[in-house]
């Protein structure tokens, strides 16, 4: 008869990812670009308009961040096994593995925008639960893509076999991402708006962008320490 799995979390991951995060600033570097070229984009989308062009920006702008979410990855990765990293030597990595990166982000933008377009039509709770879910599911995706050596086609198909191996894990660094991502940055824009007296729409807009890239670059960190425990790390019985 099969013993039930004890999974162990590692809670001071989310701790030690302060210190990496301190080590290796550079991990910033391309959410924030990503970020900058969304801003600009933004500010063209006003003048060219919606519609089907909106909505193909959109998923453009998307796969642009996460392909700046891999590379930070890389980043983070190195950070946690050398202590510091270097950014040419995970800029060099990252184009070696750019399609599997991209290849990877399609997949997660696609089955997040079914996901998507599916909670809009079912009631909100049931909407945003549907979308929760989608994001638990595809966590690891990036990772596997930029760091665990996987195919980009594969990646998918990986993330799910690792939050299945380790679903408390997984549930964990789905709600710290959800939280930063979707709500801290809303909260911390507010206040750096408050706190500078920030008037300006397009300083505004470069502000959060800021604000988003240390965060982007503190999730990849723990990202990848957690999914190269989960992947590496022989399951405890």
């Amino acid at each position: 008869m099969n013993r039930p799995s004890r999974e162990r979390i590692d809670f001071s991951i989310y701790l030690r990812a302060f210190g990496v995060f301190a080590r290796n600033p550079t991990v910033i570097v391309l959410p924030l670009l990503a970020g900058v070229i969304g801003v600009l984009v933004s500010q063209l989308s006003d003048v060219t308009g919606g519609g089907i062009i909106a909505s193909l920006t959109t998923f453009l702008l998307l796969l642009i961040q996460l392909f700046a979410l891999g590379v930070a990855i890389i980043i983070g990765d190195m950070g946690w096994r050398r202590g510091t990293a270097s950014f040419d030597d995970a800029w060099q990595d990252a184009r070696n593995k750019g399609r599997d990166i991209l290849f990877a982000a399609f997949g997660f933008t696609f089955v997040l925008s079914i996901a998507q377009y599916a909670g809009t039509i079912l009631p909100g709770f049931v909407g945003i639960v549907l979308l929760a879910i989608a994001v638990y599911a595809l966590i690891f995706t990036i990772a596997a893509a930029a760091i665990g050596g996987i195919p980009g086609s594969a990646a998918i198909s990986v993330s799910i076999e690792r939050v299945r191996s380790a679903p408390l894990g997984a549930a964990l660094l789905t709600a710290v991402t959800l939280v930063l991502m979707f709500y801290a940055g809303n909260y911390v824009d507010s206040w750096i708006f408050a706190a500078l007296g920030v008037s300006s729409q397009m300083i505004a807009l470069l502000l959060d962008a800021v604000v988003q890239a240390i965060l982007t670059g503190y999730v990849a960190i723990v990202m990848a320490k957690v999914y190269t425990d989960v992947s590496f790390t022989p399951p405890r019985w």
